[in-house]
């Protein structure tokens, strides 16, 4: 037979590379998850139906001085669940300009004692910036940032006018009773 040149692939190399690491993450997060520890569930009393929560922004926004020792004034709004221990938590930061998140980690031991977080910041609305391992990333509305455990960060409303306003969830890695100091307002009477 006569020779035809190179032969066309069936797949190309830019897929076939794109397809190997789909399956290497894959891969690392089933062996990650093995890894990581997990929240106990909630015990149930025997015979006790779930019950489920509704809470509202507005009946629990409380204001907070010097968040993680940022700058100035802000809001929270803690969404406790009635208490129920939970795997992730869930809060409101209404941030005035010039306020802050100032800038912290999160350890698996708690050694520093601000939690064993994960943490998603969803920019409700508004525009700022988080500093995040040393590095100054502007956020604008429909932005969200994922801090794993051991990463610096924090966020500052940086415009002139508008509050910034967050929707965190923050998830405990660490087997530390959650509401450490840092994450403990009270709750509105």
């Amino acid at each position: 037979m006569g020779d035809r040149g190179p032969r066309t692939p069936l797949i190309s190399r830019r897929s076939a590379l794109a397809a190997a690491g789909a399956c290497f993450a894959m891969a690392s997060q089933k062996a990650l998850a093995a890894m990581e520890p997990r929240a106990a569930p909630v015990p149930r009393p025997a015979g006790r139906k779930p019950a489920f929560t509704k809470e509202a922004e507005a009946d629990g926004m409380v204001e907070i001085t010097g968040i993680h020792n940022g700058k100035g004034k802000g809001k929270a709004r803690i969404f406790r669940f009635a208490d129920q221990s939970a795997p992730a938590y869930f809060m409101i930061y209404d941030l005035p300009p010039g306020a802050s998140e100032g800038v912290h980690v999160h350890f698996l031991d708690n050694r520093n004692e601000e939690g064993s977080f994960d943490e998603y910041y969803y920019v409700i609305s508004g525009q700022g910036q988080m500093e995040i391992d040393g590095k100054i990333l502007p956020v604008v509305q429909g932005d969200h940032v994922h801090t794993p455990l051991e990463v610096a960060h924090g966020v500052e409303n940086s415009h002139a006018t508008d509050n910034l306003r967050i929707f965190l969830t923050f998830i405990q890695r660490g087997s530390e009773t959650p509401w450490t100091k840092s994450y403990r307002p009270k709750s509105p009477a």
